[in-house]
């Protein structure tokens, strides 16, 4: 079965085994939104796939196929409590289990079906979220099937993230880049070689995961309420920084960048590069604030949100680009903030795309290092938490224009495109209403993951709905935006 599809050939691709990562992950979304004759085709469908064997002999990703496959066939059976999907929980979950057979437990995040078990050892090397991005769906798969070799196997690399914690450049984080290979001096080496800490790529779920940890396994152990305590206080001082950018209200924007450690000297310092895939924080933070009742934690989030919904804004097209910089306020004083933006304006470098290149950012991006738009759910994922945790209309008001925007922009043949750029329109062929009409917009790319379907969509459509549905008080989502019902017994929260 093809993973997925492209939007603008109608194309087959094949990216996760065959297993269907497109199907699979749009299994809940489908439910969710009342597709009833689709869900029943899909979950069909989905039965049949047989994760024993890869096609191609291609390796198994094993955090994509934690999140995607694992976790929407969990959330599937945590909505429509089907058992037939038990038998293929535990056969995806048992192939997903034989990656932490390792000599140090640390799991492998890229192997062969049939590799010699206990043989193969953990990467050299692996971006921290990669190996922290495990342990919602292992120990609801435990949950689900009363089997709990998976809830030990993250249990065990949850510990041992827990005793690397300190051991970084900054204690409390780790960084972008991780050293799970290392046998002998795991508890030493793991957190201390990198030289990069963010939000961003690399990193942004590991730190997601510890709070949604604690919420579906907080009264079992504490493990995952230190860790975070310890990282959100880090993140806080060390990441999110006030930008000097236009159009806002700016003692109400955060953004979070990147702390670098200069090699061979003691100091830190802070690049101000904004990444899409960290709009997530806004969320998580607005969580944070609930679960544990800190109000600072929701004027974080707020700010956070802003910041996001502020890149989304002043494009354009209306979509927030995939990276870009921006100044960071001198001063907390706004008066000092707007001076800076002066001395900014005017200053931007530009962007170019197939040798054309614009004259001019929009105001307030001091360079657009990545200008394209991949269909990324996070921050329509803050602006869903958002509203939810404070019952605030604004959050929706300010989502119904990104959501517009989107469409408008990424509607192709067969499905919606990833845009090579937000910054810059060109003449180009555009699908309206089933017909090609000439237009100008940004130029799409043939490109459409699977998470459109089971995140943005998903959260749009949550935004938008009642708060019954999917309530946070009854569901943890995972990073695929995959809701995982609650135990009451050993829930975090309520």
């Amino acid at each position: 079965m093809a993973d997925g599809l492209t939007p603008l050939s109608g194309q087959p691709r094949q990216h996760f085994c065959g297993w269907g990562a497109t199907l699979v992950d749009s299994l809940d979304s489908l439910y969710l939104m009342g597709l009833e004759d689709e869900f029943k085709r899909a979950l069909n469908a989905s039965l049949m796939l047989d994760f024993t064997k890869c096609l191609d002999d291609a390796e198994v990703n094993l955090f994509e196929s934690t999140i995607r496959i694992l976790g929407g066939l969990l959330a599937t059976y945590d909505l429509a409590n089907d058992v037939r999907l038990i038998p293929k929980l535990v056969e995806l979950g048992d192939v997903l289990h034989t990656a932490f057979m390792t000599p140090n437990g640390m799991p492998r995040t890229r192997y062969r079906l049939g590799q010699s078990e206990g043989r193969s050892r953990a990467p050299s090397t692996a971006p921290v979220a990669e190996v922290g991005t495990l342990s919602l769906e292992f120990a609801r798969l435990s949950q689900t099937t009363g089997d709990r070799k998976y809830l030990d196997a993250v249990d065990s690399l949850s510990q041992k993230l827990a005793q690397t914690q300190q051991d970084s450049g900054i204690p409390g984080l780790w960084p972008e880049t991780v050293y799970p290979g290392s046998v002998g001096g795991l508890g030493s080496y793991f957190a201390r070689g990198g030289l990069r800490w963010s939000l961003g790529a690399g990193s942004d779920s590991a730190y997601e995961y510890l709070l949604k940890s604690h919420l579906l396994l907080g009264r079992q152990t504490d493990l995952y309420k230190t860790m975070w305590k310890a990282a959100s206080e880090q993140i806080k001082e060390h990441l999110l920084f006030r930008p000097a950018i236009p159009n806002t209200n700016r003692t109400d924007v955060l953004f979070s960048g990147t702390a670098v450690k200069v090699p061979d000297r003691e100091y830190i310092t802070l690049e101000t590069k904004v990444q899409h895939l960290a709009c997530f924080a806004g969320g998580i933070f607005a969580l944070a604030s609930r679960i544990f009742e800190e109000p600072q934690d929701l004027k974080l989030a707020t700010q956070l949100t802003n910041g996001c919904v502020w890149a989304y804004l002043n494009t354009p097209t209306g979509i927030m680009p995939e990276s870009f910089s921006v100044m960071r306020c001198p001063h907390e004083d706004p008066r000092e903030c707007e001076e800076a933006y002066r001395v900014l304006e005017g200053h931007g470098q530009p962007v170019c795309l197939n040798g054309v290149c614009t004259d001019m950012l929009p105001p307030g991006f001091l360079e657009v290092s990545d200008p394209t738009y991949r269909l990324r759910p996070e921050a329509v994922e803050s602006l869903f938490i958002m509203w939810r945790v404070t019952g605030d209309e604004h959050w929706r008001d300010v989502g119904w224009p990104i959501f517009q925007s989107i469409i408008k922009h990424t509607r192709a043949p067969y499905g919606h495109a990833s845009l090579a750029s937000t910054i810059q329109l060109v003449d180009r062929h555009a699908c309206e209403n089933d017909l090609w009409v000439n237009k100008r917009g940004p130029l799409q790319l043939d490109e459409m993951e699977s998470f459109w379907f089971a995140e943005t969509l998903k959260y749009f459509y949550l935004l938008f709905s009642e708060p019954d549905l999917i309530s946070l008080d009854d569901f943890v989502l995972n990073t695929e935006a995959h809701p995982l019902r609650l135990t009451d017994e050993i829930r975090g929260f309520g």
